[in-house]
């Protein structure tokens, strides 16, 4: 946890600068950053409705997976 609050503000530092370089570029550049902004929206969304959390299944507990040290 502590090596992500370390690495998470220069990260978001160096693609908010890569934004602001590119939207400051004019037009094309706004919506360049818009539209990749909009993708990686939907795409976080997509791959949060994969496997939904509900209130039928919000305690399960995965199953193992086997090894394979066990198998042998």
């Amino acid at each position: 946890m502590a090596v992500a609050w370390i690495l998470t503000p220069p990260a978001a530092a160096a693609v908010g600068a890569a934004a602001a370089w590119l939207a400051s570029t004019g037009t094309v550049g706004t919506i360049i950053v818009a539209l990749v902004a909009a993708a990686l929206a939907g795409g976080i969304y997509a791959a949060a409705r994969r496997r939904p959390v509900t209130a039928e299944n919000v305690d399960d507990v995965p199953a193992p997976k086997a090894s394979a040290h066990a198998a042998a």
